[in-house]
C-alpha cells in the first residue's frame, strides 16, 4: 500500500497575506468572498501569524493572496518575514512589480517567484477582466528579469487558453523575455469557477491536449515547462508522466489564510485549525491523520505502481477538502 509522509509541520506554506487583489479572474477561488466585504487585515495580525510559522520551523514562506503587493504594509511585512529567516518567495499577477519594488525583494534575500500570465493580450484580459493587465503584467516580468529575479509563470488552463499554452510561450521568447519556467494548472470547481462549473470545465480531451505543448516547449523552447498540479496518472500516457510535477499538500505544502486558517492546499476550502489558536505543529500532526491515511481514496489508487496522490484533491465539484480526482473512476 501507498503511504503518505507525516511531518511536524509543513516544509513550504503559501501565507495569503492579503485576500485583496486588482484583478477579477474569471476562475479565481477567492472570489466566493464579495469584494465589497473584503479588506487588508491588520499588519499586527500578519506579523503574528508569522511568529507561529517561525515556531514551527516551517522553511519556505512564499507571500500569496488575493494580490500580495496590494497590502498597504508589503514592505514592513517582507522584513520583518526576512528578521525571522524564513526561505522567501512570491505569488503575484506581476502588475505592481515596478523595479523599486523588486529591488526591494532582493534586498531581503528573494530570489525568485511566480507571476500569472494566462496568455497573450485578448485571452489574458478576457480572464482577468481587467483591461490593460496584460501590459503591466508583461512590464512586471521585465523588471523581475532585469534586476536579477528569476520568475516562472503560472499559467492556468482555461476553455479560453488551453490551447494557448506553446503559442504563449512561444511569444515570450519571441518577445525576448527569458523566464526560466512555465508551470500550468488546474481549473478548479472553486469561487467564479464554480458558479458555470458545467460550462467552464475542461474535459479529459482538453488536459490531454496540453501535454504536446509542453513538450514543444521543452524541445523547441528550451523553457523547463511541466504540469505544476496533481494529475491522475493512469489516465495519462506514460511518455507524459515526467511532465507532471504533482501536488504534496498535506505533508510538505500548506496554505495558511489571511485569518490564520490552516488548509493543506490553497484552493479546496475548509480548515483544519487556526494558528492563533492552536499551534501549527498540533495541526499538522493531529488532524490531517485521516488525509494521510489515503482511506478516502479507491484501493486502486491506494495500491497503484505509479502513485500521484489520486490526481488533484480540489478538481472534483463538491469533493469537500480533499477527494480523488474528477477524472478518477471510484470502484
Amino acid at each position: 500500500m501507498n503511504e503518505l509522509i507525516s511531518l511536524k509541520s509543513p516544509m513550504s506554506i503559501n501565507l495569503e497575506v492579503t485576500p485583496v487583489c486588482n484583478l477579477m479572474c474569471e476562475f479565481c477561488f477567492n472570489a466566493e468572498i464579495e469584494c465589497s466585504k473584503i479588506s487588508h487585515p491588520p499588519l499586527s495580525q500578519v506579523k503574528a501569524i508569522l511568529n507561529e510559522l517561525a515556531k514551527a520551523e516551517v522553511f519556505e514562506v512564499r507571500f500569496f493572496g488575493g494580490e500580495f503587493f496590494t497590502y498597504p504594509y508589503w514592505e514592513e511585512v517582507l522584513e520583518y518575514a526576512d528578521s525571522l529567516g524564513f526561505f522567501l518567495s512570491f505569488v503575484s499577477n506581476g502588475i505592481l512589480m515596478n523595479r523599486y519594488v523588486v529591488k526591494k525583494l532582493l534586498s531581503h534575500r528573494v530570489s525568485c517567484g511566480a507571476i500569472s500570465l494566462h496568455g497573450w493580450r485578448d485571452i489574458h484580459e478576457g480572464i482577468t477582466g481587467v483591461k490593460g493587465s496584460f501590459d503591466a503584467t508583461i512590464s512586471g516580468i521585465r523588471n523581475c528579469l532585469d534586476c536579477g529575479l528569476s520568475v516562472s509563470i503560472l499559467y492556468t488552463l482555461t476553455r479560453k487558453n488551453y490551447m494557448s499554452v506553446f503559442e504563449t510561450c512561444k511569444l515570450l521568447c519571441d518577445e525576448c523575455i527569458g523566464v526560466d519556467e512555465v508551470n500550468v494548472g488546474r481549473l478548479t470547481p472553486y469561487g467564479r469557477a464554480k458558479s458555470d462549473w458545467d460550462n467552464a470545465r475542461l474535459s479529459l480531451s482538453n488536459y490531454l491536449a496540453v501535454f504536446p505543448q509542453l513538450e514543444r516547449i521543452r524541445s523547441e523552447l528550451n523553457v523547463l515547462a511541466h504540469f505544476g498540479d496533481a494529475f491522475p496518472l493512469c489516465v495519462l500516457p506514460s511518455k507524459y508522466h515526467h511532465l507532471v510535477v504533482g501536488c504534496w499538500q498535506g505533508t510538505g505544502f500548506g496554505h495558511i489564510d489571511h485569518a490564520g486558517n490552516v488548509r493543506s492546499c490553497s484552493i479546496a476550502r475548509g480548515s483544519y485549525g487556526n494558528i492563533l489558536e492552536t499551534p501549527l505543529t498540533e495541526i499538522w500532526t493531529d488532524r490531517l491523520t485521516h488525509f494521510r491515511s489515503l482511506e478516502w481514496l479507491p484501493l486502486k489508487c491506494r495500491k497503484c505502481n505509479d502513485f500521484c496522490g489520486g490526481g488533484c484533491s480540489a478538481s472534483r465539484y463538491n469533493g469537500g477538502m480533499y477527494a480523488p480526482d474528477e477524472f478518477i473512476v471510484e470502484t
